[in-house]
Parts: structure tokens; C-alpha cells; sequence
């Protein structure tokens, strides 16, 4: 059992993976909140920029550790509203599956690595024949990596298909990763660590950045592993009910060599 409690390290994730993504947030004391709503299609795997993601608009809670007592106003929250969800860092002192709460996905692991000059590239990364690295900036303090394989026999006539993708978000000295993505039919070739090494080319450009931050779903963990990353904790998300009216209860995205 981990003894995590590091409530300041969850807000500075909390903020720069809330901020990224556009969420409407709240805080009440330990308790993070953050609505989670449709993102457009531009920002997500696969998507065209032209639409949005038919997801339902949720609050999901996130507490460190929380105690019963923390966690006694959002059980009665929850009865009213089945569609919201709690996500955990580190292990609850309550009882949530005595409360009758369930695990919606497997646990996630709250991830570090420090930016150090003297061992991560600054340089981004050479990209393989046949890719191509798109770098913006669609929310202020982000940056947003699109690898897109040119000429492929599965886009359109005359556009390029998204490979891979991912973001890196900065709050104070720290670069939150988030949505780091490889498409199908690029996956084993090696992208997902090109996407992380290029994001930190990105993060280590900055100057002050000595810190990365993330959680890692269960397909990214190993590969973080490879490259360095350490594991800080558990992040467990926990519904009421079946969990059938919830969004989909995901932080980071899928990871795939």
C-alpha cells in the first residue's frame, strides 16, 4: 500500500490537465473538481478540427487520500447524480467499495521524471521517412505534437493521416503530459516514444522546466517505465451504479509502441 499525500503535486497535474483540455474546475478545500465536456474533434485522436465529440458533460472529483469525512458530501452527491465519477490518488482511507462505489477502469499510476539538461534531448527528435512533426499551440501554455504520415494508403486522396499525437502543458517549473496517442495502423514502429521524446524536446526548450508529470493508463506504463519515468502512485477512478452514463473515464490517453 503506498503512503502518497502529496496534495500539491495533484493540484499542479489537476490544473495543467484541466487548463489543457478546457474544463470548467472548482476546488472545495482537498476536493478538486473539473467538468468534464465535448472537446473539439481537432484535439482528439483522429479528429478533423470540424466537429466535437458526442461526451456527455460530467463533474468527476478528484481527492488525495480522502477520508471518509472527505468523502461523505460526494456520496450524497452521487446519489443524485449517477453520471458523475471520482477519481483517487494514492489509497483512500474511506471505504469506497463498502459505500458502493465500483472501479470503472483499471488503476492508472501517477508518473515523474526530472528534466535534466544533462539527460534529456533538447533537440527534437529526427523523424522517420514517411512522417511528418506539426507542433502548435491551440491553448495557451501548451504544446500540441501531431506526427502525420505523409502519403498513407488509408487517408483521403490528397491529405495526410494522423500517426500519433500528443500534448505537454506547463505550470511553473513542471510539463504535464497528456493524450499521448498512436493510431492503429502506426502502432510498433516506435512512435509513441518518438512523441514523448519529441514533447520533451519541447518542455526542455522552456528553460525552466525540471519536472514531468502524468498519469499513465495500463497500456503506457511499461514504456514510461523504459524511458525513465518513475512511479509515484495509484489513481484509481470510481463510479456509482453500473457506469454506463458516464463519459469515458480516461486521463492520458492510449500509449503503443
Amino acid at each position: 500500500m503506498t503512503d502518497f499525500k502529496d496534495d500539491a503535486l495533484v493540484d499542479t497535474w489537476f490544473e495543467a490537465w484541466s487548463r489543457s483540455r478546457g474544463y470548467e474546475t472548482r476546488q472545495d478545500g482537498r476536493t478538486r473538481s473539473a467538468l468534464r465536456t465535448s472537446r473539439p474533434a481537432g484535439m482528439i485522436p483522429g479528429g478533423s478540427g470540424r466537429a466535437t465529440m458526442d461526451v456527455p458533460a460530467a463533474w468527476e472529483y478528484v481527492l488525495v487520500a480522502p477520508t471518509q469525512a472527505e468523502l461523505d458530501p460526494i456520496l450524497k452527491d452521487l446519489d443524485e447524480h449517477p453520471e458523475r465519477m471520482v477519481t483517487v490518488f494514492g489509497e483512500a482511507e474511506a471505504d469506497l467499495p463498502g459505500a458502493g462505489l465500483k472501479q470503472a477502469v483499471d488503476s492508472e499510476r501517477l508518473m515523474s521524471v526530472e528534466m535534466d539538461l544533462e539527460v534529456q534531448d533538447v533537440e527534437p527528435p529526427l523523424m522517420p521517412d514517411g512522417y511528418e512533426a506539426h507542433v502548435d499551440e491551440p491553448v495557451t501554455g501548451s504544446r500540441r505534437l501531431r506526427i502525420m504520415a505523409t502519403g498513407a494508403s488509408t487517408a483521403p486522396e490528397g491529405e495526410d493521416e494522423l500517426a500519433a499525437m500528443g500534448w505537454v502543458t506547463f505550470s511553473g517549473s513542471t510539463a504535464v503530459y497528456d493524450r499521448i496517442w498512436t493510431s492503429p495502423q502506426h502502432r510498433r514502429k516506435g512512435l509513441g516514444s518518438l512523441v514523448m521524446r519529441y514533447l520533451t524536446s519541447e518542455a526542455m526548450s522552456q528553460g525552466d522546466i525540471s519536472e514531468g508529470l502524468l498519469v499513465a493508463s495500463p497500456d503506457g506504463q511499461m514504456l514510461y517505465g523504459h524511458l525513465g519515468w518513475n512511479d509515484l502512485a495509484p489513481v484509481s477512478i470510481w463510479v456509482r451504479g453500473d457506469g454506463e452514463s458516464i463519459p469515458s473515464p480516461e486521463h492520458t490517453g492510449t500509449m503503443s509502441r
